[in-house]
Order: structure tokens, then sequence, then C-alpha cells
């Protein structure tokens, strides 16, 4: 009896954790830009690569080369990696190739849409996230800063002008019509550069929001894809038949 009550306590103490994580907890991504895009999925602390991504067998084999100090062992682990990885570029191949085969084909009663079908569609999803998204997401600019350089100074003045003028319009909708941006002195700057010839960019951003919060977002984004989607389809089934009974020239 102790045993099960000992279990039962263990199983309930992890389900309130585990719901005071979802709850209260973060998930979201960090954005950075210097030069190349990286991205990395936070999920509720933890940092995850998203973008660049390396392969396992990619990774497993720089630091197997990395150890080796040996020119002659060196060249024979090279060697092997290159054969490995011909070896999975082929399976790769042959697995695409069967995914292809087997894949279902379109059933004849979905009608294809048109790119004015597919774009109406779009836009109602982007306005159903926008609309569950506002108010909601934690955004930090921890770093954006835009150096703006042409080579001619009329010419970067002028773009510097431009720039300034749209980062703060940009900055300001977005804090009355979306999400709060935090973010502290220096941290948003846009400089003229008169003396380079090449203009630069570096961002460093945070989105974040609750792990409950992420759950609705999702369900309410994935019912808005099939909703919109089906509404897509029946105007083109429309289309189609109207085309159809239309003589032909």
């Amino acid at each position: 009896m102790n045993g099960w009550l000992i279990a039962l306590l263990i199983v309930g103490g992890l389900a309130v954790l585990a719901f005071l994580i979802i709850r209260f907890g973060f998930i979201g991504a960090y954005i950075s830009f210097e030069g190349k895009l990286t991205i990395h999925a936070l999920i509720f602390g933890f940092h995850k690569p998203v973008f660049p991504r390396k392969k396992r067998a990619e990774k497993r084999a720089l630091r197997d080369v990395a150890n080796i100090s040996d020119p002659k062992k060196l060249l024979k682990a090279e060697e092997k990696r290159r054969k490995k990885a011909e070896k999975e570029a082929e399976r790769q191949r042959k697995k695409q190739a069967k995914k292809k085969q087997s894949q279902p084909k379109t059933p004849k009663d979905e009608p294809k849409l048109n790119p004015k079908e597919t774009l109406d569609m779009v836009l109602a999803i982007l306005q159903r996230a926008y609309a569950l998204t506002k108010g909601k997401l934690q955004i930090d600019f921890h770093k954006l800063h835009l150096r703006i350089a042409t080579g001619d100074a009329a010419s970067t003045a002028l773009l510097y002008g431009a720039a300034t003028q749209s980062a703060a319009y940009l900055l300001q909708w977005t804090q009355d019509h979306f999400n709060t941006v935090h973010r502290n002195d220096g941290d948003i700057a846009v400089e003229a550069d008169f003396l380079s010839q090449k203009s630069s960019l570096e961002i460093d951003i945070s989105l974040q929001v609750r792990g409950l919060l992420a759950l609705r977002i999702w369900l309410g984004l994935l019912r808005s894809y099939h909703l919109e989607k089906k509404r897509a389809q029946k105007h083109a089934k429309k289309r189609i038949a109207k085309q159809a009974q239309e003589p032909s020239t």
C-alpha cells in the first residue's frame, strides 16, 4: 500500500510540475544575424539550433577528425567519412524515390487553386495568426544595429533618413497595434557611415510566448488552415464549374 501511495505521489508531483512548466514556461525563438542567419528554438529554457542545421553524421565526423593528430590516420578517417557520406546520399536518394512512388495521388474531387485563391487563403491565415498572437508575444530586441553606407555621402544621407523614419514607424506600429517591444537604450540604432562602402546589419531578437498560449495558438492556426483550405477549394470548384458551363470560343 505504501508503495502504491509513493508511486501515486511521484506521478502526481510530476504531473503538477509538467503543468506548471507548460503554464508558466516559455516557448519561442532566438533570431540572430551578423553576416549569416542563425535561429535557435527556445523551449522551456533550453536552446536548440534550428537553422543552419548540421546533420549528426557531419557533426560526429568533424569531431572525430578534430581529435586526430597523425596525418595518416587523418587521411584514413577522411576517406572513411567520404565513403560514409556517399552511402548516406545514396540511401537518401533511394528513400526519396520510394517516398515519391508511394505518395498518394491528389484526389480528383480536390480542385487546383489558382494564384488568387491561394493568396486569399494565405492572407486569411496570416490575419488569424495576427489575431491569435496580438498582445501575447514577448518581443525582446537585444540588438538591432543598422549601419548605412553607400560610398556616396549624398546617397548615404538620403538612405539614412529613409531608414530612420521606417524603423521608427515600424517600431511604433508594433507597440501600438501588435505587442510591446522590450529594449534598452542603445539596443536599436540606425547609423550613417560616410567612410565605408557597404551597409551592415546586426540583429539579436527573441520572440517568446507562454507554453499554454503556444498550444492554443498552434491549435487555432491548424483549425484556421483547414477552414481556409476548404473555403478556397469551394471557390475553386465554383470557378471550374462556371468555366465548364461557358461556351468555348
